[in-house]
């Protein structure tokens, strides 16, 4: 009769620990949800300030500017929907009719801005292409004589893919340029999400793989240093 009994117990203690642990099993997978659903909400949330306005194409090219020479004919423009946007409604299209005779002869840029000697910053946009091709990143000091901060050839596909530069920045500028030019080939360009912040390389878009690409200059050049000029 006592074994009976002990048993008995035996097997409810086991019965409530089984299950204690079918309850606290789903329990603590929630609190892991919801601890790494606030941890994703914090990090998307709260990305570096933009120095750049209008990054996304919210309200179409505005803040933008865009230039072509009389050798190249090109249309800018935003597209919506069809060109499947990164973030936002929009993103710009640059419609290439003719190809220039140099890259810099095709530009999309956003002027003028301040970047402080000594300071580390990263330059980062999402860009695809109607079939494989070249483009480069570029930052710049607006006007005579031109300074080159930061340029870059990246390499372009139907896919939108993420590119970014992080550089520190050689000398006070209170007039500087950011933009993509893309002047030699006639393949269409679109281009997102465009950010210029402080600091290291931030990843605000989670489950992508951005491609870092190493500036060309390392130091200010001029651009009666490089072989294509405006």
């Amino acid at each position: 009769m006592t074994l009976n009994m002990v048993e008995n117990t035996t097997v409810k203690v086991r019965k409530k620990e089984n299950m204690t642990n079918k309850i606290l099993i789903p329990i603590n997978l929630f609190v892991l949800m919801l601890l790494f659903g606030f941890l994703t909400f914090v990090y998307a949330e709260n990305p570096p300030e933009n120095i750049l306005q209008n990054g996304d194409f919210d309200n179409q090219l505005d803040q933008w500017h865009h230039w072509t020479h009389a050798s190249a004919n090109a249309i800018f423009q935003t597209e919506g929907r069809k060109a499947e946007p990164i973030i936002g409604d929009n993103a710009a299209y640059i419609n290439i009719a003719k190809a220039g005779e140099n890259v810099g002869h095709i530009q999309l840029y956003q002027q003028p801005f301040f970047l402080k000697k000594d300071t580390i910053y990263t330059y980062g946009l999402w860009a695809k292409s109607e079939e494989p091709r070249n483009a480069t990143m570029r930052i710049i000091h607006q006007g005579a004589p031109w300074n080159i901060y930061i340029s870059q050839v990246i390499s372009l596909t139907e896919i939108w893919k993420e590119y970014f530069i992080t550089f520190t920045m050689p000398e006070d500028d209170v007039n500087s340029r950011a933009g993509i030019i893309m002047g030699t080939d006639r393949n269409d360009v679109w281009v997102d999400h465009v950010r210029l912040y402080k600091g290291q390389f931030v990843q605000d878009i989670e489950g992508v793989e951005p491609h870092a690409v190493e500036p060309v200059n390392k130091l200010v050049t001029t651009w009666a240093n490089l072989k294509y000029k405006e």
